[in-house]
C-alpha cells in the first residue's frame, strides 16, 4: 500500500505547506515488465558490516546466534532446550501463496545431535525460513506442537534417531496446520559436516510447490526435494526471513524430541516480489488531485480518503493493474472536501 497524505484543496501559495506526509508503506523500485508484472527484488547479506545496521533483529535467547565481524558470518547454536530464537530480517511487505519467494544461503555444520535430552529422545529440527512476524512473537507459537505455529515456509533437516535423516521444505497454513501431500514432501538424505553448502528454497506460486535443493561445490548432496502445499490449505502470509532456533517445548511424552548443533551461515539472498506500487507521482489538475504510478497486473488499486487518519473510505474507482502507467483521481462533486488522501493496493 502507498499512501499519499495531503490537505486538500490546496491554495495556489500554500499547496506545498499542506502536504503533511509522504508515506511509503511497500517500499523499493522494481523494472517493469512488458507483461506488467515488475522483477522481483533480491537482498543479498554477505555480513561485512554488522546485520543491525542493514535491519537485522534478533529476538529470544542472545547466546545462539551472533554476527561473528572477523569472519563475516554467523555464528549459529541450535539448541532446542532454549527459548525460540529469531535471527531475521523483515520483507517490510507480505508474500503469500499467490507470490514467488525464497531464500539463498551457505550452511556450515560443525556438530549436530538429536534426542539429546534423556526425556526427549527422538529427533527435532534446525530450522531457517520465512513466517509472520506476529504469530512467531507470541507465546503460544510453538514449533514442535501440531498447530501451534502458523504461517511457516523454511527448510527442515531432522538428524537421524532411527527413521533416517529428514530434509524438508515445510509449510504451515494461517490456522497452524502443516502441509503434507505424501512420503515426497521430503527426502532423506544426511548433511556433511565440515563442509560449505548452498541451500536453495523457493516457492512457486504457480504451482504452489516449495522446492529445495542442497549442493556442494554446485554438486547435490541429496535429491532435489518439492513439497506441494495441501489442496486443503488455502493461504499463508509471511513478512520476515528467519535463522531460527526452536524449542522443543509443548511435545507429548513419551514422543517428544530435541536437537543440539553449531555452525555458521553466510550469503544470504532474499527473494521477494517488488511492490504492487511503483513510480509513484502526484500532481494538481483540474481542481483535484490526480496519481499515477506503475501498478501490477493482479492487483487493484484506488483512492481512499480520511479526516482523521483512523476511518478510510473509498473514493474512486478500482483500476486494475496493467502492463502500463496507471492515472487515479478521487471523485469530485459539490460540496466535496477530502481532509487526506491515499492509494491502496489490493490483490485480485
Amino acid at each position: 500500500m502507498l499512501r499519499f497524505i495531503e490537505k486538500s484543496p490546496p491554495g495556489p501559495f500554500d499547496r506545498i505547506r499542506r502536504v503533511l506526509a509522504w508515506l511509503i508503506l511497500l517500499s523499493g523500485m522494481g523494472a517493469f515488465s512488458r507483461a506488467g508484472t515488475p522483477e522481483p527484488e533480491v537482498f543479498k547479506e554477505t555480513f561485512d558490516v554488522h546485520p543491525v545496521s542493514r535491519g537485522w533483529e534478533k529476538t529470544g535467547d542472545q547466546e545462539l546466534i551472533n554476527w561473528n565481524p572477523a569472519l563475516e558470518h554467523l555464528d549459529v547454536t541450535w539448541d532446542s532446550s532454549r527459548a525460540n530464537t529469531f535471527f531475521r530480517y523483515p520483507l517490510g511487505r507480505s508474500v503469500t501463496p499467490a507470490d514467488d519467494f525464497g531464500v539463498s544461503l551457505d550452511l556450515l555444520l560443525t556438530d549436530i545431535a538429536a534426542g539429546v535430552q534423556d526425556e526427549k529422545p527422538y529427533t527435532f529440527q534446525i530450522a531457517f525460513g520465512f513466517h509472520r512476524k506476529a504469530d512467531a512473537d507470541q507465546p503460544g507459537f510453538i514449533r514442535a506442537a501440531g498447530s501451534r505455529a502458523p504461517n511457516l515456509v523454511e527448510f527442515n533437516f531432522f538428524p537421524d534417531t532411527g527413521f533416517g535423516p529428514t530434509v524438508w521444505p515445510a509449510m504451515a497454513a494461517s490456522d497452524g496446520q502443516m502441509s503434507f501431500t505424501g512420503d515426497g514432501d521430503y527426502s532423506l538424505f544426511d548433511l556433511p559436516l565440515d563442509v560449505w553448502m548452498r541451500i536453495n528454497l523457493h516457492f512457486a506460486a504457480s504451482n504452489r510447490t516449495a522446492y529445495l535443493t542442497v549442493q556442494t561445490n554446485g554438486v547435490l548432496v541429496g535429491p532435489l526435494t518439492d513439497a506441494p502445499l495441501a489442496s486443503g490449505l488455502r493461504d499463508f502470509e509471511l513478512d520476515a526471513f528467519s535463522i531460527t532456533s526452536y524449542s522443543d517445548s509443548g511435545q507429548n511424552p513419551p514422543w517428544g524430541g530435541s536437537i543440539l548443533g553449531h555452525g555458521s551461515v553466510d550469503n544470504i539472498e532474499i527473494l521477494q516480489p517488488a511492490p504492487p506500487i511503483r513510480e509513484e507521482r502526484f500532481e494538481w489538475r483540474g481542481g483535484s488531485w490526480r496519481f499515477r504510478l506503475m501498478g501490477t497486473i493482479g492487483w487493484g488499486y484506488h483512492v481512499e480518503a480520511s479526516d482523521d487518519f483512523l476511518s478510510w473510505r473509498a473514493v474512486s474507482k478500482v483500476v486494475e493493474g496493467a502492463a502500463g502507467p496507471l492515472v487515479l483521481e478521487p471523485e469530485v462533486f459539490p460540496g466535496s472536501r477530502y481532509g487526506f488522501l491515499r492509494v491502496r493496493a489490493v490483490r485480485l
